[in-house]
């Protein structure tokens, strides 16, 4: 039987790779503990060590290099960096204060640069630094979130700006046809509301708070996009 590998391009994907193998019986070659009790990326002796690493399975476990071993003797049964690839290629959806921030960031400051520098990337704007870098975010997300970054400059199209956001009031309730009545705001402040058929005759609130302010117990508010 063709012996199998993973490649893991991340710290993540090699603790979940070991997790499934040790679920699955396997033990590491030579001293019999359990896959989980040797993490390669933070206990091995080689120096510089860097991903993407290779687990090998037979009867039991071992890893190497990916430059070191020659994969196509392997049935490759799991290619972490093509897991990366794929969540590269889809666009991070951002705000438009975020790509108004970020063009001018670049516009001032990688003019005549061919690269982007450390000081480039201190002088970015607060706005893209709190999306880049967050203590609820792992290294990874954080890697991969400078690199969209890196990519966008370089010319590519990572980015979507979020389509804008509105509320409206709508009946809890529907009608015969399982359709919502929406609330329509007078045009005058002593008038009395109006309700109509169509969302889009409905009065489009700026924030959720301001159209809850015009509900009843039989109305709710939705968000939608315009």
């Amino acid at each position: 039987m063709t012996d199998k590998a993973y490649i893991v391009a991340n710290e993540q994907q090699e603790r979940e790779v070991l997790e499934k193998l040790e679920r699955e019986g396997y033990r590491w070659v030579g001293n019999l503990s359990k896959p989980t009790s040797y993490i390669p990326s933070i206990e091995s002796v080689f120096c510089n060590l860097k991903f993407p690493l290779v687990i090998f399975t037979d009867s039991f476990i071992s890893w190497n290099t990916l430059k070191s071993v020659m994969i196509k003797n392997f049935d490759i049964v799991f290619d972490g960096r093509k897991v990366e690839e794929e969540k590269m290629s889809d666009k991070y959806v951002v705000s438009q204060e975020f790509m108004n921030e970020l063009k001018e960031w670049k516009e001032q400051s990688i003019i005549e640069e061919l690269f982007v520098t450390d000081t480039d990337l201190d002088d970015l704007p607060k706005v893209v630094k709190k999306w880049w870098i967050s203590s609820d975010f792992s290294s990874v997300i954080i890697n991969n979130r400078l690199i969209a970054i890196i990519r966008w400059v370089n010319g590519e199209d990572v980015f979507e700006v979020e389509k804008p956001k509105k509320w409206v009031v709508r009946s809890k309730e529907t009608d015969d046809d399982n359709d919502h009545w929406y609330v329509r705001l007078p045009n005058n402040i002593d008038g009395i509301n109006d309700v109509v058929y169509y969302m889009s005759s409905a009065t489009l609130f700026n924030t959720k708070e301001e159209a809850e302010s015009w509900a009843n117990s039989h109305q709710e508010v939705i968000e939608v996009e315009i």
